[in-house]
């Protein structure tokens, strides 16, 4: 074993001290003078047990000692002799290694900006701080720090790529809706008139009734595509708001299913165009789960609106079903998860209760933004 691995495994546990990032920037501030667990967690944005964790780690080393104690809390310092030492040993080491460090040690610049997410940690018994075992207690508990923080930036990461996605696809969905209109429904138009012209001049009877049948043929097109458009991106909603386009569509949903379906809205006032085009989104998987799997009579829409929250209720008196077993199942849990998706981009929750034989009842609820005078 040559100098530099001797020097490198004297230096593995200085190197599992200071190789957080929390707490190189501690010791930055304490470079500064010295400061309590309070005045570093504001400065870091950190809570205080993290911090004090933290400190205590670079204590046990040597790194930090406490200075002195006010009415403020306690002050700790950084011991300059031992991070002076610290210092000068890394400097030897790292000339006696020169460049010969491998790529794949070095972080990312990126990974060492990332933003700092607030940390959900329950409180470290005390019992645990004072044993026998205590630097090792608070190695694991910095060791889940990192995770945690490392899975709130993937869990951010992740929502914003969703919000992505999902603006790109109602995007999408509104142009192909206008070119269906446009284009497709105005075509099929011309056709359907030019038929009609053909069919009242036609002299002979069996060419009169091919172009009646082509006539409703292209009829029942026309209508199809003017369905599917307005399933796409109704134009009601951006025109005259949800409760038009709501109204709208169950009225429609009752036409062309056996299930009776009611909308009751209360007093809404202004909302955002974002909250209507997610609950209306909402209303239309709701409904058309009721439509495919529900077997129901009778489905039930009210959206009334509490104070600055708007709550919407859609519940059957379907065959209902195993929730568990649906949010568990590739296929069927997709829609649940859609909505919910759907929900969180506005702030919104979504609450599914169901059970077999006793229907399905979806509650989400959407917070509004305070209104500027």
């Amino acid at each position: 074993m040559d100098a530099a691995t001797k020097m490198t495994h004297s230096l593995a546990p200085a190197l599992r001290v200071i190789g957080n990032k929390y707490r190189l920037q501690i010791l930055q501030l304490l470079d500064s003078g010295a400061s309590t667990v309070g005045g570093i967690a504001d400065r870091l944005g950190l809570p205080q047990r993290t911090v004090g964790r933290h400190l205590g780690i670079l204590e046990d080393y040597g790194l930090v000692r406490p200075d002195v104690s006010s009415g403020n809390g306690r002050f700790y310092a950084l011991d300059r002799q031992k991070a002076a030492m610290l210092n000068a040993s890394f400097i030897s080491l790292m000339g006696r290694v020169g460049s010969s460090e491998p790529s794949n040690t070095r972080r990312s610049s990126a990974a060492a900006t990332e933003e700092n997410l607030p940390l959900a940690v329950p409180q470290t018994p005390e019992a645990c701080k004072s044993c026998q075992n205590a630097s090792f207690v608070r190695e694991v508990l910095d060791e889940l720090d990192q995770s945690i923080d490392k899975a709130q930036q993937y869990q951010a990461r992740l929502r914003q790529m969703s919000s992505q996605v999902l603006t790109a696809q109602e995007e999408e969905r509104k142009r192909i809706a206008r070119e269906m209109h446009d284009d497709t429904a105005q075509a099929l138009t011309s056709v359907l008139v030019r038929l009609r012209l053909l069919e009242r001049s036609a002299e002979n009877e069996r060419l009169r009734g091919g172009l009646t049948e082509l006539r409703e043929l292209t009829g029942a097109t026309l209508e199809g595509v003017r369905r599917l458009a307005i399933d796409l991106r109704p134009p009601m909603l951006d025109d005259l708001g949800l409760e038009a386009a709501l109204g709208s569509f169950v009225q429609d949903f009752s036409r062309r299913w056996p299930t009776e379906a009611k909308l009751t809205v209360g007093r809404l006032g202004r909302i955002p165009p974002d909250v209507e085009l997610v609950l209306y989104r909402i209303v239309q998987e709701a409904l058309s789960n009721v439509a495919k799997h529900a077997n129901a009579s009778h489905a039930l829409v009210r959206l009334t609106r509490r104070g600055r929250a708007l709550r919407m209720v859609i519940e059957d008196d379907g065959l209902g079903f195993d929730l568990d077993a649906v949010r568990r199942s590739r296929e069927s849990g997709l829609g649940l998860f859609g909505m919910e998706e759907r929900l969180a981009l506005v702030g919104g929750s979504l609450q599914v209760e169901s059970a077999i034989g006793r229907g399905t009842r979806v509650s989400a609820e959407v917070p509004l933004p305070h209104r500027r005078r």
